[in-house]
């Protein structure tokens, strides 16, 4: 408890006392003093090299790019931040015709397992795509990009493995390499006041 008096009117010096009181202290200390925090690092973080076939990406590849396990059971309300990183990396050509088409479309999700449940609580869409109509030769695009997501999640109080996939939507133009490489999954934990 402080008290200030008021310097400012010399009259009421003596009479006049301000009270201070912070009613959120005791909490903020009690809750800072119990919170764990849990650090989690991806078990076997895996590249993803799409197959291709006569210059075509096959369609309905999927590939996991990182894992891992987290366990949140000594946690009451836990909740759950997860960053993803990776470089997506192609080559790709279109040389036929007056318009000129390029694109790359994956979807990137993020699944979490409890108990044998698998469920995808986030997903993301990568779509780079040109459209040229101007009478060029060809097009040529060599494309290395970071692509990076965070998520908070609030499960359950138990052990949890996320898995980060991509999959192979569409793609237009004829590619010498399309991958995802450097993938990087991390998460941390911590009970919610």
């Amino acid at each position: 408890m402080n008290h200030v008096r008021d310097m400012h009117y010399p009259e009421f010096k003596d009479n006049i006392e301000v009270e201070f009181k912070d009613k959120g202290s005791k909490h903020k200390d009690k809750c800072h003093k119990h919170r764990e925090v849990i650090l989690e690092c991806g078990l076997r973080p895996s590249d993803a090299f799409f197959e291709i076939e006569d210059n075509k990406v096959l369609r309905g590849q999927e590939f996991v790019l990182d894992r891992l396990r987290i366990d949140v059971s000594c946690l009451k309300k836990p909740v759950v931040k997860l960053e993803f990183s990776s470089i997506i990396n192609f080559e790709v050509e279109d040389d036929r015709g007056a318009e000129h088409e390029v694109e790359v479309d994956l979807l990137f999700k993020l699944i979490r397992v409890t108990n044998g449940e698998k469920e995808i609580v986030q997903s993301w869409r990568y779509l780079y795509e040109i459209d040229v109509e101007n009478r060029i030769d060809e097009l040529e695009v060599e494309m290395s990009q970071p692509f990076t997501v965070t998520f908070c999640d609030k499960p359950t109080s138990d052990v949890h493995e996320y898995i980060m996939k991509v999959e192979g939507r569409d793609f237009e133009g004829k590619f010498d390499t399309m991958r995802v490489v450097k993938p990087d999954l991390s998460a941390i934990a911590q009970d919610q006041c």
